[in-house]
C-alpha cells in the first residue's frame, strides 16, 4: 500500500473516531445554552491554567535533558523545549506522532542518534504511565464506594460505559493484531537479515534499547522523579484550577480534580486527536457523578478546559516549527568525546 494512502487512512479513522466520540458527548446540545454557560467563565482563571501548563512542557524539556546527559549529549534547551511543543502540535493531527517528530527534531538540530532519542522517549511515558497507574489505584480505591453508588443510581452512566466498552474493544484487539504481526515480521526480517535490512535493523535496536535503560544510569535520578512528579501534579492541578473557574464546578475538591484527572488520562488512550471526544465524554461523565449537570455545565467545562489545551499547543506548536530553523540557523553542535556511546554501568 502506498504510504501516503496509509497514512491518509490512518488520519481519517483517528478522525473519525474522536468526531464520533466528540458527537456523543454533544449530542443534542443547544448551542445557546452552551454559551450561556460560558458567560460568566472566569478567564483569569484560564489564563493562570495556560502559564501553568507551559511550566510543565519547559519540565518535559529538562527531564529529557537527563536522560540524553549519560551519553555524553548537551542539547540545547531551547531546541529540546521546543521540540516538546511541536509534539503537542503533532499529537492533535496524528495520535502518538509527536513523539517521533520530536525525535526528528532534536536529531536534526543536535545530531543525536534518532533510535537513541526514542528509546529515552519510552523511558519517559513508562515514567509516566507508573505514576498515573500508582494515582489511580489510590484515588480509585478512596472513592470506589462513592462511584459505585453513583454508578448504580444512574443507569444512564451504565449505559455509556457499556458504549465505550463496544467500541473500545474492537479497536483493541485490531491494534494487538497489528503490533502482534509487525513484531512477526521484524522478527522474521532479522533472523533472514533480508538485504541487509536486519544488521540495520540490530544496530536501531541497540542504540534504542540504550536509550530505554538510560535511566538505569541517571547522575540526577532524584531530580529526574521530580520533574516526573511535576508533570503529572501539573495536569492534575489544572483541572483543579479549572474547576475555580466556573461558578457550577467551584465547590468541587482536590478528590474530585483528582479524579477526572485519572478517568481522563485513560480516556486519551483511545487514538482520537489530542484526546477530541474521548476526554471530553469522560470528563462530562465524571463530572456528573458529583453532581454537575451534563447539559450546559459539563459540556461547557470540558469544552473550555480541552479547548485551552489544543489552541495553545496549535500556537506555541506552529511558532516553534517557523523559529527552530532560524533559532539554529548558525548553531554548531559540539562535539563531546565520550557521546554516543552506551552509558557506564551504574
Amino acid at each position: 500500500m502506498n504510504n501516503k494512502l496509509k497514512k491518509g487512512i490512518q488520519i481519517t479513522v483517528f478522525f473519525a473516531i474522536g468526531g464520533l466520540l466528540f458527537w456523543l458527548a454533544y449530542r443534542g446540545q443547544d448551542i445557546s445554552t452552551l454559551l450561556n454557560a460560558l458567560e460568566d467563565t472566569r478567564w483569569w482563571w484560564i489564563v493562570a491554567i495556560a502559564i501553568f501548563y507551559l511550566t510543565a512542557h519547559y519540565s518535559r524539556a529538562a527531564r529529557w535533558q537527563l536522560l540524553l546527559e549519560p551519553f555524553g549529549y548537551k542539547p540545547r534547551g531551547i531546541n529540546l523545549f521546543m521540540s516538546v511543543l511541536v509534539m503537542y502540535l503533532s499529537n492533535l493531527a496524528i495520535p502518538r506522532s509527536g513523539e517521533v517528530l520530536r525525535c526528528g527534531i532534536v536529531s536534526k538540530y543536535e545530531k543525536i542518534p534518532f533510535a537513541r532519542c526514542l528509546g529515552t522517549v519510552v523511558t519517559e511515558r513508562i515514567a509516566d504511565l507508573t505514576i498515573v497507574m500508582i494515582v489511580s489505584v489510590i484515588v480509585l480505591a478512596s472513592q470506589w464506594g462513592f462511584v459505585s453508588e453513583m454508578i448504580a443510581a444512574n443507569p444512564d452512566i451504565t449505559d455509556r460505559i457499556e458504549l465505550i466498552k463496544h467500541y473500545a474493544i474492537p479497536i483493541t484487539l485490531i491494534l494487538i493484531a497489528l503490533t502482534a504481526a509487525g513484531i512477526f515480521i521484524i522478527r522474521l526480517i532479522i533472523k533472514r537479515n533480508i538485504f541487509g535490512i536486519g544488521d540495520k535493523i540490530n544496530g536501531i535496536w541497540q542504540q534504542f534499547r540504550d536509550g530505554l535503560t538510560t535511566i538505569l544510569h541517571l547522575k540526577h535520578r532524584t531530580l529526574f522523579i521530580i520533574h516526573s512528579l511535576y508533570i503529572n501534579f501539573v495536569y492534575f492541578y489544572a483541572v483543579y484550577l479549572g474547576f475555580k473557574a466556573f461558578g457550577f464546578t467551584e465547590h468541587l475538591t482536590l478528590v474530585t480534580g483528582l479524579m477526572v484527572f485519572v478517568l481522563a488520562t485513560f480516556g486519551v488512550i483511545v487514538p482520537s486527536p489530542g484526546g477530541m471526544g474521548t476526554w471530553h465524554f469522560i470528563v462530562i461523565e465524571t463530572l456528573a457523578m458529583y453532581g454537575v449537570k451534563r447539559d450546559p455545565d459539563g459540556r461547557a467545562f470540558a469544552l473550555v478546559i480541552h479547548g485551552l489545551q489544543d489552541i495553545s499547543f496549535i500556537i506555541l506548536g506552529a511558532l516553534s516549527l517557523m523559529l527552530l530553523p532560524w533559532i539554529n540557523k548558525d548553531y554548531d553542535v559540539p562535539q563531546m568525546e565520550d557521546a554516543d556511546k552506551t552509558p557506564p554501568n551504574a
